[in-house]
């Protein structure tokens, strides 16, 4: 089965489709499509992820390649890697996922 998310970033106006792909073994495939060009470069390098990637920050490359490739420390597409991957290899249920709803930032002040 394959999950997928959309992100929208209201601050820089893209919209993004990341999806996730169980293959066992303990790897993700992922995929990324951006009309950001750092976000594209992001894609390009991140293809795959191992359960370590996903469930620690420390030596994670989810977190390594946003730094490598430019992305912000406000950006939220490396936070949505990690939701679709967990939601992809079951470690959020993917029912309450999507019963929930979206995940969301909003500026009160």
């Amino acid at each position: 089965m394959t999950s997928k998310v959309t992100v929208q970033s209201g601050i820089c106006g893209f919209e993004t489709t990341i999806e996730a792909r169980d293959i066992g073994s303990g790897e993700v495939d992922i995929k990324i499509l951006s009309q950001c060009k750092s976000v594209q470069t992001y894609a390009e390098k991140l293809r795959s992820a191992t359960t370590d990637d996903l469930v620690d920050w420390k030596g994670s490359k989810v977190i390594a390649l946003a730094a490598e490739t430019g992305l912000t420390t406000t950006c939220l597409i490396p936070t949505a890697v990690f939701n679709v991957c967990w939601v992809e290899i079951g470690m959020i249920s993917r029912k309450l996922a999507m019963d929930k709803g979206p995940l969301c930032i909003h500026f009160v002040e």
